[in-house]
């Protein structure tokens, strides 16, 4: 059986000059309300190819020390549906002054309309309003939507394990997308590990 390879890490070098998110006409954008765990629970199980039923806001998400219902931001559809949510807070595992964003999902079928982007950048925001000054982030090579909406956000590679660079290569090549990132990729591995 082939060793488990870690997370793709990424870091936004700092949180100055975020531009504001920007949604098409019929989406909103607001923090999480009680009442809004179905709903996220739902979106969660399309976003991540889950079972239906498999995510679960209060183990995922309350269970979790840093979490307050202002910093999970999510995307409502004028039917109230909720099709993105995104999350940013601080944690003891990354520099100090580092946000976090996780729990980044959107839903397909509302692809292509930067709902993705948006929710991102009001984490982000919340982020800084907080004191961050940058950001990190885990993800998978699998997840080619929040890789493009990432890179597009200003967050680069951090290559902190062996086959960081390989995977990230592969990842760049088939974006077509190699600059800003040659040097990076060529460059030492970090020791930071979240």
């Amino acid at each position: 059986m082939p060793e488990k390879q870690p997370q793709l890490l990424m870091r936004r070098p700092h949180l100055r000059d975020l531009p504001a998110p920007r949604l098409p006409a019929g989406y909103q954008l607001r923090h999480f309300q009680p009442g809004d765990e179905a709903g996220w629970n739902a979106l969660m199980d399309g976003a991540f190819e889950r079972s239906r039923g498999q995510s679960d806001f209060a183990r995922e998400m309350i269970g979790d020390e840093p979490y307050r219902p202002e910093r999970v931001r999510l995307v409502l559809a004028d039917s109230g549906q909720i099709v993105a949510t995104a999350s940013c807070w601080r944690s003891p595992r990354y520099p100090a002054h580092s946000a976090v964003l996780h729990w980044v999902g959107a839903d397909p079928a509302h692809g292509g309309q930067g709902l993705g982007t948006a929710v991102s950048l009001a984490a982000l925001h919340q982020g800084a309003a907080e004191g961050c000054t940058r950001a990190f982030l885990l993800t998978d090579d699998v997840r080619t939507a929040a890789l493009k909406t990432y890179l597009r956000l200003a967050f680069e590679p951090v290559l902190t394990h062996d086959s960081h660079r390989r995977r990230w290569q592969t990842i760049l090549d088939r974006f077509s997308w190699p600059e800003p990132f040659t040097a990076r990729l060529a460059g030492p591995l970090e020791s930071f590990e979240p």
